[in-house]
């Protein structure tokens, strides 16, 4: 029998966590999607996308964004049949167990924090036509850089303290003009360049094909640019039920803000390509085009949103690791006393949210440090962790499809087969970004998840430690693999990372060069196979231990 939670009952709270009771509505949902998505990857991947594939960069963005549609049609389904804010880490620690979710909680936690670091570089390099002092020529944070960074990440956290009302309100509105701002500027743009007296083309049309645009998706930011659109998802508890009811919203500010952005973002490639590369000193490509397109004044807006527009970005993935490290703590993967939920006013707290965003910090500066600074070496980590994570959410719609309402028939089929499609493309699109890309996120997941599965057990020898540090011990699941279905799913996806690692490494050598759609066919069949390894030991596991889901509201019910 399968135990399900009615969290829509008549006793506010009784089943609903205390950080559920707030209400979003489009409006807010859109803030947080499209003020997650338009961050610095707009202002920095373009030029990176360029050197990558040419003229024929725009399709990474076109790669990229379908890839982002795939993903969030399972996502979003997860999300509007069983709405749950954190539900990132919720849904397969109910479908695969506790070793799964760790694998994937790690991955999300790091990315997350590392967004903090990477939106604090893009803001330094676009205060640096401002300030002059804070990038060497090579482009590498100055002292005066390295403390303006460090600055800005300690406001963005400060920010995330506000009431929860204030801090929509600001995000939301930020939001509003960070869109407007770019979207004008890439009108005037391509009206200045293709009308009768065009600004002429600065560089011969050169493209380097699909294959190079694909490799560009991951090593270039694309991945990096169009992350954030899941805010809503981490917030899923949250949605306003009344009128079109909380799926309509989900749907509405999700697949809006992916498709918005994919036009904006190849309109963005496009302009870069007919324009040319930004001069010696400048980090802002498009405040240069402006300029030099006689449009001064946009030049200047396009430099004040290069520092607004990472900043918005940087708050709303703030925010939302706060809800996921909540989900995080009670299911008891990392320190408890995480999970209080935020009852907050600008005279009183009720939360441990600072020391979320403390953590989130020292995480954040380590791997800048880590990095020597480098927005992009940044960006490729959070690439690979983003795909990770990304791919695990089919996984779970597949293995938990008799447990959730109204999931039969043509509709179980199809979104079973966008669930396989999407986690074979994302295998795919991981082994072309290349073995340097891969090798550096693989490895900070490892080392995120190794902190969350042996901290447990560092608390239990260390009394010390232990008195500050409570976490239950899963690591131990390993030594009954053999009849422990939780185990042989974890077994199933490093295996599968593994032999990813294996392929990539092999597609840098000579051989590889020569066989790389051999290699990709490998990759593929790997993620499909590891995939239905994953369903079998997920269901194994839900029939040992009966998945908890939330029930979805019906449109138009009170709150």
């Amino acid at each position: 029998m399968v135990q399900t939670v009615e969290p829509r009952s008549s006793q506010p709270g009784e089943f609903e966590d205390d950080d559920e009771q707030r209400r979003l509505s489009v409006f807010h949902l859109v803030g947080l999607a499209a003020g997650g998505v338009i961050g610095s990857g707009w202002l920095l991947g373009t030029h990176e996308a360029y050197k990558k594939a040419g003229s024929d960069a725009y399709l990474a963005w076109v790669f990229g964004g379908l890839l982002m549609l795939l993903i969030a049609a399972v996502m979003v389904e997860l999300g509007t049949a069983a709405p749950k804010t954190g539900g990132l880490v919720f849904w397969p620690l109910q479908s695969s167990g506790a070793l799964v979710a760790t694998v994937v909680a790690a991955g999300l936690w790091i990315f997350y924090a590392i967004n903090l670091a990477s939106e604090a570089v893009a803001m330094v390099r676009g205060l640096d036509p401002w300030m002059k002092d804070l990038l060497d020529e090579s482009g590498t944070l100055t002292p005066m850089g390295w403390w303006w960074a460090m600055t800005f990440m300690a406001v963005i956290a400060a920010v995330n303290l506000v009431a929860p009302r204030i801090f929509f309100r600001i995000n939301s509105w930020l939001t509003v003009a960070k869109i407007a701002v770019p979207v004008l500027a890439v009108v005037l743009l391509i009206v200045a360049a293709f009308g009768p007296d065009g600004v002429p083309e600065s560089r011969p049309s050169h493209g380097l094909g699909p294959d190079a645009a694909m490799g560009a998706v991951v090593s270039s930011g694309v991945i990096f640019a169009y992350v954030g659109f899941q805010g809503p998802l981490d917030l899923a508890g949250n949605i306003k039920r009344r009128g079109i009811g909380e799926a309509a919203r989900l749907r509405r500010a999700v697949f809006g803000t992916i498709v918005g952005s994919m036009i904006l973002y190849i309109a963005l490639q496009v302009v870069f390509t007919r324009y040319g590369s930004p001069g010696a000193g400048e980090s802002n490509p498009y405040a240069q085009f402006a300029d030099l397109a006689g449009l001064i004044w946009v030049g200047w807006l396009l430099r004040v949103v290069a520092v607004v527009s990472p900043m918005g970005a940087g708050l709303v993935f703030a925010h939302a690791v706060t809800r996921e490290v909540a989900a995080l703590s009670r299911a008891h993967l990392t320190h408890r006393g995480l999970q209080t939920a935020r009852k907050a006013t600008l005279n009183r707290r009720y939360d441990v949210y600072w020391l979320v965003l403390l953590v989130d910090f020292f995480v954040a500066g380590t791997v800048l440090v880590a990095v020597g600074g480098s927005w992009m070496t940044l960006v490729e980590i959070t690439g690979v962790l983003t795909l990770v994570v990304y791919a695990v959410p089919g996984v779970v719609l597949v293995s938990l499809h008799d447990h959730l309402p109204g999931h039969s028939g043509t509709r179980r089929r199809v979104h079973e087969v966008l669930a396989r499609t999407s986690f074979a493309l994302i295998a795919l699109i991981l082994h072309r970004a290349g073995w340097g890309s891969l090798w550096r996120g693989m490895l900070t997941l490892a080392l995120g998840s190794a902190l969350l599965l042996f901290l447990p057990i560092l608390a239990r020898l260390l009394p010390a430690f232990g008195r500050v540090y409570d976490a239950k011990v899963h690591v131990t699941l390993f030594r009954d693999w053999r009849t422990s279905p939780a185990a042989q799913g974890a077994i199933w996806l490093i295996g599968y990372l593994s032999v990813l690692m294996l392929l990539t490494l092999v597609g840098g050598t000579s051989f590889g060069k020569h066989h790389e759609w051999t290699l990709g066919a490998l990759a593929v069949g790997t993620a499909l196979l590891s995939f239905q390894g994953l369903v079998v030991a997920s269901r194994r596991h839900m029939a040992q231990v009966p998945p908890m889901l939330p029930k979805p509201a019906a449109s138009g019910v009170s709150e």
